[in-house]
């Protein structure tokens, strides 16, 4: 099992691989910045989501209305 100080040390050699793949072709350099938008498209809406679920938890409900009631 690797520990994380491998996992941290083994950053640096990753990103090279990545560039070296990058520049390589023009066509993996697209598939890679894409590959990268959507991955921090997700994590980005996913922050917002669980932003908004946290401030719904903690800010109270400010309507001040009655619920419509049933008839």
């Amino acid at each position: 099992m690797a520990g994380l100080v491998d996992i941290v040390t083994s950053i640096p050699k990753l990103v090279q691989s990545i560039t070296e793949i990058a520049l390589s072709d023009p066509l993996s350099a697209a598939l890679i910045t894409m590959g990268g938008l959507l991955i921090a498209g997700t994590v980005g809406l996913t922050g917002y989501l669980l932003l908004g679920v946290l401030v719904s938890a903690v800010v109270p409900d400010l309507s001040g209305g009655q619920p419509p009631q049933a008839r």
